[in-house]
């Protein structure tokens, strides 16, 4: 078998491992696992899932694929300074040799790894299961689950890398990349596959709660189609999930990325954390994802000072706050955005002198009692009804018809007035504000419209570090130095 080196740089040490032997979370020898106990078949699943958590949620993936737009940057200068040369304040400069590139690559594979073997091992439990039994029908349904888990993984990538890697093997000796277009298409068949054997319910009501379901391969499935321009197709599973799905907005925005907001009727797709209500000791979390954006908060509680310190990346171009009050948005630019020199609604000041996300915050009195730790015990919301709702607008105009009323359902949430007869001009806005610092789509979207070359190079983007502009030859990143030294099949022609 062909060995594949990937090296994942931190700023603490240098781990090398090969991409196709190391083992994956969960996996545990053949000879051990008794295949035949199927009560025990869902442990594969949880692998998965634990490897979106602990590989997805990197926070220095998240530093990259959210300082791409217009309205986000990763504002530090004196740490990971690197990270703006991706971004407009650096003109796109991207340079192959920085860590944290190589990371978002080695770390989407983790994952594809991981439910390629968590595949494998679900097949040998069916082995010992009859077709048509409602076991059987769990593991059909469990299959889904991981696919799902897979093709997000092949968003960030396609999104961000453009061509890329098909791993369908976990043995496979060839690596040259398939083009964007074949990567989006593999994804939406994958997901046609499993769809009509997931549960047709809200991620709150499945029996592992939180477990992705039919709704939310439907979901994933339309983004996927947004990207090919298959309006057609976004409008039929947005309309299934609206029709079907019983899912509902969150009444409460400044709460909806907080704790009373976990696993919400609005939630599709969640990485789920916990601290099991202890400040020490177990912890099931993502490692610094909420703490690299968190601000620096200085308050009182009970007569004592309180201070709740992030890393303070993640910043707000002035532009966008600029433009968010000037659209008359209060209750999403409140939530979404933390202002230096203002307060929070519970009192705590936000030191600095930037505008930090805010959708990483967490009150001091939502923390568990005795840690001040950013974020700790929440989850991470990967993709919400909002998102479905305005992607169903999209659709519907583009196919010549009317998107008010998905469109309105999202405005009003955030107390923003109705329209009639929206444009796509007014829905990709919405979407702009609704989804700001959420997995990139800001950027995607600009992409994928052909607006990115417009609003990139706008005279009033500070681009402070740049040389040059952004272009569509730049539109993806490059493959890691790193990759491509140890995978001559990287530097082919996509196929």
């Amino acid at each position: 078998m062909k060995k594949i080196f990937l090296s994942i740089i931190t700023a603490c040490c240098a781990v090398s491992c090969t991409f196709l032997d190391i083992d994956t979370e969960n996996r545990i020898a053949t000879s051990e696992v008794d295949y035949s106990n199927t009560s025990e078949m869902y442990q594969p699943v949880i692998g998965a899932y634990a490897s979106l958590r602990n590989s997805g949620m990197h926070w220095a993936n998240n530093m990259l694929w959210t300082c791409r737009d217009d309205d986000m940057t990763s504002g530090r200068t004196d740490d990971q300074g690197d990270a703006l040369l991706f971004s407009y304040r650096g003109g796109y400069q991207r340079p192959n040799s920085y860590w944290a590139l190589n990371n978002a690559w080695v770390t989407a594979y983790e994952i594809i790894r991981t439910c390629n073997s968590a595949l494998s091992a679900l097949d040998q439990y069916a082995k010992y299961l009859n077709a048509g039994d409602a076991d059987y029908a769990l593991y059909k349904s469990y299959q889904g689950e991981v696919v799902t888990i897979a093709a997000w993984s092949y968003y960030m990538m396609v999104t961000s890398f453009g061509p890329c890697v098909l791993l369908t093997d976990n043995n496979q000796t060839q690596f040259v990349r398939s083009t964007r277009e074949h990567v989006c298409q593999y994804a939406i068949a994958k997901l046609d596959s499993v769809i009509p054997n997931m549960q047709r319910l809200r991620p709150n009501q499945m029996t592992h709660q939180g477990a992705f379901t039919a709704f939310t391969a439907e979901a994933l499935a339309a983004r996927f189609c947004l990207l090919t321009g298959d309006y057609k197709r976004v409008e039929e599973l947005t309309d299934d999930i609206i029709n079907n799905g019983g899912f509902q907005l969150y009444n409460d925005y400044y709460n909806l990325f907080k704790i009373p907001g976990k696993l919400s009727n609005e939630s599709l797709m969640e990485v789920q954390c916990t601290d099991f209500g202890l400040a020490t000791g177990d912890y099931i979390g993502i490692d610094q994802w909420f703490n690299f954006m968190g601000a620096t908060l200085s308050g009182n509680v009970d007569g004592q000072k309180v201070d709740i310190g992030g890393w303070n990346f993640m910043q707000y171009n002035n532009a966008f706050v600029n433009w968010a009050k000037d659209r008359g948005e209060t209750i999403r630019l409140e939530t979404s955005c933390l202002e230096a020199g203002t307060k929070t609604r519970e009192g705590f000041s936000i030191e600095g002198s930037a505008v930090y996300n805010g959708k990483a915050y967490l009150p001091y009195n939502q923390m568990t009692t005795g840690s001040t730790e950013w974020g700790r015990n929440n989850n991470v919301r990967l993709l919400r009804y909002a998102e479905v709702l305005l992607m169903n607008a999209e659709a519907k105009v583009r196919n010549g018809k009317s998107g008010d009323q998905s469109f309105n359902l999202v405005r009003t949430r955030a107390a923003m007035s109705p329209l009639t007869g929206v444009n796509l001009e007014q829905i990709l806005d919405e979407r702009r504000m609704e989804l700001c610092s959420e997995w990139g789509l800001r950027y995607t979207d600009l992409v994928r419209t052909g607006k990115a070359a417009q609003e990139l190079n706008k005279p009033e983007l500070v681009r402070d570090f740049a040389n040059g502009e952004w272009t569509e030859q730049k539109a993806y990143w490059p493959v890691p130095g790193t990759q491509l030294l140890n995978l001559p099949d990287l530097a082919e022609e996509p196929m």
